[in-house]
């Protein structure tokens, strides 16, 4: 009788564990939900701050040469979406049927078409500068060609 006695005692035990670590669990996903919840706002705030660097740059003001290379690289990306953008446009009006190559061929790289960008091999599909020798994109992965 006593055997049975202490397997009760244990198999109480064993669920009150269990339920212990069950709500300890329940607890550390709130938490991290928090923490996630907080870094969104964070990240929204650096996307904030960095829109209005962007647009103080463009404006004309002074910048600490620290944000040379971003504004740069993000000017070469909007010139780049902007010569995307028109060649979409030519194909919607009818007038340019042209294939992929020959966009590709016709667009102007970044560093055409912004002063003061240094002239090497950027990414066919995000348009980020490469590394010397590298053979694939560090910012989207793409093969380099």
């Amino acid at each position: 009788m006593a055997f049975f006695k202490d397997l009760g005692k244990k198999i109480s035990e064993g669920v009150q564990d269990a339920s212990e670590k069950a709500a300890e669990l329940v607890e550390v996903n709130k938490l991290n939900f928090a923490i996630s919840k907080e870094k969104t706002a964070i990240d929204e705030a650096k996307r904030q701050i960095g829109d209005k660097i962007l647009a103080m740059y463009q404006a004309g003001q002074t910048m600490p040469d620290i944000l040379s290379d971003e504004l740069t690289s993000i000017g070469a990306h909007l010139q780049a979406i902007a010569g995307f953008e028109a060649k979409i446009s030519e194909m919607k009006s009818g007038q340019g049927r042209q294939t992929t190559e020959t966009m590709a061929a016709n667009t102007p790289t970044p560093a055409e078409t912004v002063p003061g960008a240094q002239a090497g091999r950027f990414c066919g599909n995000c348009g980020a500068a490469l590394a010397e020798g590298s053979a694939f994109c560090g910012e989207c992965g793409q093969k380099a060609q």
